[in-house]
């Protein structure tokens, strides 16, 4: 097994089972790496770099990523509850999807501000989360459960949320040009407006 130290760059590496609870990681590099099923809830990596790494069956549950950097990553079915995305260092970066998430539970985590365009959030949920003041155009949110997360000033130009479920978004202080939604939920779409949908739906 693999153990996860400071200032050591990772390259092609499987991390699997690794558990890191509450610990710091700093200034470590990780390259085209895999992890799977690992812990590292409740623990922070500080100036940190994953680039094109790709996470299975993990647990991020409130982990710090203070100063750190996720180029093309990807996620599946991994635990990422709490996490404040925006205290991660995203100088610099202007590719179209920064990061994947198929099937993870990313509630309560904090987005606000950030510009994501081309994020991906799929067949997961992400309840409570922070979306206000983000720029998420072209961003996938299909098949997700969006109960109580807030979107404000938020730019949802050309957004799928095809088969997401319990979103509020106001139309008045989003913009959402193109967005695609599905019926019956693009019916919470006239929440705003305080009016009264008759027949069934």
């Amino acid at each position: 097994m693999i153990d996860i130290k400071n200032d050591i760059d990772y390259e092609t590496e499987i991390f699997s089972q690794i558990e890191i609870v509450g610990q710091k990681i700093s200034n470590s590099s990780f390259e085209h790496c895999n992890f799977s099923g690992c812990d590292f809830s409740e623990s922070e990596f500080i100036a940190c770099r994953f680039i094109e790494c790709e996470f299975k069956d993990s647990n991020f549950n409130v982990t710090k990523l203070t100063g750190s950097r996720l180029l093309e990553s990807r996620f599946e079915n991994c635990k990422l509850t709490g996490i404040n995305w925006t205290s991660l260092s995203w100088t610099g970066i202007t590719v179209s999807a920064p990061m994947t998430f198929e099937s993870c539970d990313l509630s309560f985590s904090v987005f606000h501000s950030l510009s994501l365009p081309g994020l991906i959030i799929t067949n997961g949920k992400a309840w409570n989360a922070d979306f206000e003041d983000c720029d998420l155009t072209h961003a996938k949110f299909t098949n997700t459960d969006l109960k109580d997360a807030r979107f404000n000033r938020t730019k949802l130009n050309m957004c799928d949320f095809s088969e997401a479920t319990n979103y509020y978004i106001d139309p008045n202080s989003n913009s959402m040009v193109g967005a695609s939604f599905s019926f019956p939920e693009v019916i919470n779409l006239l929440a705003a407006f305080d009016i009264n949908v008759k027949g069934p739906l």
